[in-house]
C-alpha cells in the first residue's frame, strides 16, 4: 500500500510540476485537472477509473498545499478539501468557488498503531499515550496547516492530551504520510482518518475520538472556474451522485 501511495504522489507532484514549468495545460476540453486531499486518494482514483473519458488527472496532496497552489495560478478545474477553511480561503477570491461549493463527505478521527501491536480501549489517558509512544513519537498531520493535524490538536486538547505529548510528535504533510508512517512501524502510534484505518489490515484503530472533541470532519468540493470546461461540471455532478457516494461509503467515509 506504501507503493501506491507514494505512486499517487509522484502522479500529483509530476502534473503540478508539468503546469509550473509549461505555464499551461493542454487545450482539450475534455480534460479535467482534480485538486484532491490526499486521504481522498483511494476512492476518487477508484471513481474516475471507472469513467469513459480518460483525460481525467488528479494530483493528491494536503488541502492547504493544493489550495495554495490553486490561489498561485494552477489551472485545476475542481478542488476537493478535507476541511471547510482551505475552501473558504479560495471563495474569499473566486466568485465560482463561493458559487458551487459544496460538503458532501465526513470522516472521524482515530488513534492506531501498527496491526496485531495493541489492544483498543474506550478511554485514554496521558500515561496510557505516553506509556504507548515510550521512546518513539505520535504520527500527526502537521497542525499548523494540514486538516488532519488541525483536527488533532483540537481533539488531544481538549481531552487534556495534547501538552503531554506536544514533544513527542511526528509532524507529517498529509494524512496519508501517517497512515504510511504507521502501517511500516515506523511509530508505534498515529492519529489518522477512520476511513484511512477502514478494513485496513496493516493497522489496528486502538481508540475513536469523541466527535464532540473536535470540530466536524467535512469534506468539501468546488469548481475553480480555471477556465470554461463543461467536461468538469459532468464529472462533479458525478461525484455528489449516488454511485460515488457508494463507492466512497465502502471505503470508511460517511456520506452527507
Amino acid at each position: 500500500m506504501v507503493a501506491v501511495h507514494l505512486k499517487i504522489w509522484l502522479v500529483g507532484l509530476l502534473v503540478f510540476c508539468g503546469w509550473l514549468f509549461h505555464g499551461e495545460r493542454p487545450a482539450n476540453a475534455d480534460d479535467i485537472l482534480i485538486f484532491a486531499a490526499a486521504s481522498l486518494a483511494t476512492p476518487v482514483q477508484e471513481i474516475v477509473d471507472h469513467q469513459a473519458n480518460n483525460n481525467i488527472r488528479v494530483s493528491f496532496a494536503a488541502s492547504s498545499t493544493l489550495a495554495r497552489q490553486i490561489s498561485k495560478g494552477a489551472p485545476a478545474d475542481i478542488f476537493i478539501s478535507a476541511n471547510q477553511k482551505w475552501m473558504d480561503y479560495l471563495a474569499k477570491t473566486s466568485p465560482v468557488i463561493a458559487a458551487s461549493k459544496h460538503a458532501f463527505l465526513s470522516n472521524s478521527l482515530v488513534l492506531i498503531s501498527p496491526a496485531k501491536s495493541r489492544q483498543t480501549v474506550k478511554t485514554y489517558s496521558a500515561k496510557l499515550l505516553i506509556n504507548l509512544l515510550g521512546d518513539s513519537r505520535l504520527a500527526i498531520g502537521d497542525p499548523d496547516h494540514v486538516p488532519l493535524g488541525i483536527y488533532t490538536r483540537q481533539a488531544l486538547t481538549n481531552l487534556k492530551l495534547w501538552k503531554p505529548v506536544q514533544n513527542k510528535l511526528a509532524r507529517l504533510n498529509n494524512a496519508r504520510a501517517v497512515l504510511a508512517f504507521v502501517e511500516r512501524g515506523a511509530t508505534p502510534a498515529g492519529i489518522a482518518y477512520g476511513s484511512d484505518a477502514y478494513r485496513n489490515p496493516k493497522v489496528d484503530v486502538i481508540f475513536q475520538f469523541p466527535s464532540s472533541s473536535h470540530t466536524a470532519i467535512t469534506y468539501w468540493m468546488a469548481l475553480t472556474g480555471s477556465r470554461q470546461n463543461p467536461t468538469a461540471q459532468q464529472f462533479f455532478n458525478i461525484l455528489l451522485s449516488q454511485s460515488a457516494k457508494d463507492v466512497f461509503k465502502r471505503h470508511g467515509f460517511l456520506v452527507n
